[in-house]
């Protein structure tokens, strides 16, 4: 029996299309591509930083440490900004060299990282290396988008007495002070003058981890 040719697969002929087999499910339609992804937002570009801030080094430059003695004079910044006042809580990095004559930091870094006080100062104590010679300490200060640079100068010396006769000045910490339960370390920095001069001054640096409470006089 001749089979029946049904009015699709006819008009498929007269139109050149391929007939449609009987029970076969028409072919879906062609999925369109993926649409790429869209690109991931840019890094926000960092502010560029300002040489706005100045480095005053209050002691250790031209200092002579004893090697024999084991001791060497804490270098001493103060941090100004642009209108010459200090600055308070910049971060202030103490480097020094990794070789040769120097020293190093608790801890044996080379590398020492403060917080500048209300006043702007600030200090990294250390031991000098064996080495005898000339080093320097390089000092760089940085608040947000402001930053500073400065160079301090000593020399190692084997001479126990070589910082006795160098005219460089000490500091103390010595004092510290428990004010309405809040830790006040009251830092007197003592400069004595050496070389025959009677005179003396002091100075306090007070570093304080929260808000002190002032009883009465």
């Amino acid at each position: 029996m001749r089979a029946r040719m049904s009015l699709a697969a006819f008009l498929a002929i007269l139109i050149g299309l391929p007939a449609p087999v009987f029970g076969q499910q028409p072919a879906p339609p062609p999925q369109a591509a993926p649409a790429p992804a869209a690109p991931a937002p840019a890094a926000p570009v960092p502010a560029a930083t300002v040489e706005t801030l100045k480095i005053l080094v209050l002691q250790g430059q031209n200092a002579v440490n004893s090697i024999a003695g084991g001791v060497a004079t804490m270098p001493v910044v103060e941090v100004h900004d642009e209108n010459d006042q200090p600055v308070e809580g910049a971060d202030v990095v103490f480097e020094l060299p990794a070789t040769g004559p120097g020293g190093s930091f608790p801890g044996g870094q080379f590398v020492k990282s403060v917080k500048s006080n209300l006043q702007g100062q600030a200090g990294a104590p250390f031991m000098p290396n064996p080495e005898t010679g000339r080093f320097t300490i390089k000092v760089t200060a940085t608040l947000r988008n402001r930053t500073g640079h400065n160079t301090i100068t000593q020399t190692n010396a084997l001479d126990a007495a070589a910082q006795a006769k160098s005219g460089t000045r000490k500091i103390s910490w010595w004092k510290v002070a428990i004010i309405g339960g809040a830790a006040a370390v009251v830092v007197g920095v003592v400069l004595a003058t050496r070389g025959g001069s009677s005179s003396s001054s002091s100075n306090t640096i007070t570093l304080t981890p929260g808000t002190p409470t002032f009883g009465a006089p």
